[in-house]
C-alpha cells in the first residue's frame, strides 16, 4: 500500500483553500516512487456537493505519464462539511461493472468541517468494493 502521509499537508491546503467546493485531482507516483499531487478543475455542475475531475486534464496527465513514467496512484476529492467516506455517488463514479473504474488506483477523501480539515481517509479496492485502509 502506498504511504500517502507525506502529501496530507498538500491535500489539506488544497481543500481548505476552496472550502465551498469539492476540490479534486490525482496523486501521481513518479518513476522513482515520489508522490506528486495534481489538482484539476472540478467540472461537476454542483461543485459544492459533487466532484468530477476534468476529463481533459485526466487525459493530459495520462499522456504525460506514458512519456515520463509513473502512474496515477490515487484520485482525491474533498467533502464540504461531510465525512471522509465515499458516498454512493462517489462509489458510482469509482466503480465500473464489478471492478474499479481505474484499476490499482486508490480513492482519497478529505473531509472539511467549517472550512478546516477534519480527517483524510484512503480507500483501496478489496475485490468487491472500496474500503478504508488508512487515515492521514
Amino acid at each position: 500500500m502506498t504511504d500517502y502521509a507525506p502529501i496530507a499537508g498538500r491535500l489539506s491546503a488544497l481543500a481548505e483553500a476552496d472550502p465551498q467546493n469539492e476540490v479534486c485531482g490525482f496523486v501521481v507516483a513518479g518513476a522513482r516512487g515520489d508522490l506528486e499531487v495534481i489538482p484539476v478543475r472540478n467540472v461537476a455542475g454542483e461543485g459544492g456537493r459533487l466532484f468530477e475531475a476534468d476529463p481533459a486534464a485526466h487525459l493530459a496527465l495520462s499522456r504525460r505519464l506514458r512519456r515520463e513514467g509513473g502512474r496515477i496512484a490515487a484520485v482525491f476529492h474533498s467533502h464540504v462539511d461531510g465525512p471522509a467516506r465515499l458516498s454512493a455517488v462517489d462509489l458510482a463514479g469509482a466503480v465500473l461493472g464489478n471492478g474499479p473504474a481505474l484499476p490499482g488506483v486508490d480513492q482519497i477523501v478529505a473531509a472539511l468541517e467549517s472550512g478546516k480539515i477534519k480527517e483524510i481517509r484512503v480507500f483501496a479496492w478489496t475485490g468487491s468494493t472500496f474500503a478504508a485502509v488508512a487515515e492521514l
